[in-house]
Order: structure tokens, then sequence, then C-alpha cells
């Protein structure tokens, strides 16, 4: 997918804190700071930085359709592509993940709201994740089965209301937290 022009992270570096990355030349454990990324917010290996922080974006710097309160430090959530292995009919289909890295804006964010509407009722397949704890591996739901009669509602409250009952439920799942042994993640 292209960006959308003159879209940039600016001060945003939910991905530099939130994602897991492993490649040769950088592990990185979730929700923990990135030890290349600043004070200041810039990467100090930025030129040199490896494919998986070259190659991913999230879904505000692809979708047009997404405003400036879209970005993840604005709006608690870090939208991503996924095709993440889908249940039943959702069975390999992109859809979304919903990554809340602030569980106050996310819950209180009717945008989001709506856009969760908007692909539950268009069918695409629609994950959430949370577990903000330092090396949490965050829970991960699916929500088309919980949210679909929330959906078919006129107005999006119904859905702001289950996806704060996603989030609660996410919350009291066991921790699972990942360490990195010989280089490597461990799940």
């Amino acid at each position: 997918m292209e960006l959308v022009p003159n879209r940039e992270c600016d001060e945003c570096t939910a991905c530099c804190v939130h994602l897991t990355i492993e490649t040769t030349g950088l592990v990185k454990l979730p929700n923990v700071k990135c030890t290349n990324l600043m004070n200041n917010g810039g990467c100090s290996i930025y030129k040199n930085r490896p494919d998986p922080c070259r190659e991913w974006f999230c879904a505000w710097r692809n979708l047009s359709e997404l405003d400036d309160s879209w970005r993840p430090d604005r709006s608690g959530v870090m939208l991503e592509f996924s095709n993440e292995q889908f249940p039943g009919i959702f069975a390999n289909r992109i859809g979304f993940r919903f990554t809340i890295i602030d569980k106050e804006k996310a819950g209180r964010n009717i945008e989001l709201a709506k856009f969760l509407k908007k692909q539950i009722s268009n069918g695409a397949p629609c994950l959430l994740a949370y577990g903000i704890e330092p090396t949490q591996n965050p829970p991960v739901t699916f929500l088309n089965g919980v949210m679909k009669n929330a959906a078919a509602q006129p107005d999006s409250k119904a859905v702001l209301k289950e996806l704060n009952k996603a989030i609660a439920a996410c919350e009291q799942q066991p921790k699972d937290y990942l360490s990195i042994e010989k280089k490597q993640i461990k799940y």
C-alpha cells in the first residue's frame, strides 16, 4: 500500500514502544521503548534501521479516510492491517488489528467506534489487542462475533460499549510475558 502523501509520524513513537521485533540486529519486546529511540522521538539508527522498521507502517499512514486524530498517540489505538489466522469464514482474509495503547482515549473514541462498526458491518475481520505492561504479550480477542449485534445498531455507542467490554476482558486474561534468551524471543 502507498503511504498517504504529506502524512508523517512526527512525535508519535507508538510502534517504537508497542511492537515486538525479532530480526538480525534488533530484538525488542512489546511495550518496551526501543533502545534506538532517542529522547526527541527520532531513531538513532534511522538510516540503517532493520527491515521490519523500514517496512511497517500503521494503517493511519496508509488510509486517507483516517484524519490526523487517528495518529496512534492521539487516538489511543495503533491500527494495523492483519492477515492473522482468523476463524471460520474470515480465514485467509486481510483485516485489522486494533492494538489499544491508551484505554482511556480509545474507550471514549467515537470515531474508533464508527470505524469498527463499518469494518464489522462490511465483514472485515477485526482483532483487539490490549496489554501494556512492559514485555507483556497483549491478549488478543476476535471482535466480529461479540460486536455483530452492536454493529447493527443505528449509532456507534453500542460498539463503543462493547469495545470497552473487550478491553476489560483482555485485562482479565492471564498475563503472558516475553523474555529474550540467547537473542531470541521466547513465547
